[in-house]
């Protein structure tokens, strides 16, 4: 997955540079392929997000003991 993001950033930063130069139907054709770009990028960088966080979850609920708490004395 990283490779493809890598892939579609550099793309869409070379897009970037092509779009300062163009004019009239090649310059919205350009920047169409951006916003494109732009949205497929949107959704490879949710979806590496939201495993991570599934992953931390897990991590959690399997290291919680089956025992209480232990008391603390309170100080006087």
């Amino acid at each position: 997955m990283l490779d493809r993001a890598a892939e579609l950033r550099a793309d869409y930063d070379l897009l970037g540079k092509a779009l300062r130069a163009a004019e009239g139907s090649a310059a919205a054709a350009i920047a169409r392929e951006r916003r494109l770009i732009g949205a497929e990028l949107e959704k490879l960088e949710v979806s590496e997000e939201v495993p991570l966080v599934q992953k931390l979850a897990v991590k959690r609920a399997a290291s919680k003991s089956s025992r209480p708490p232990a008391r603390r004395r309170k100080s006087r």
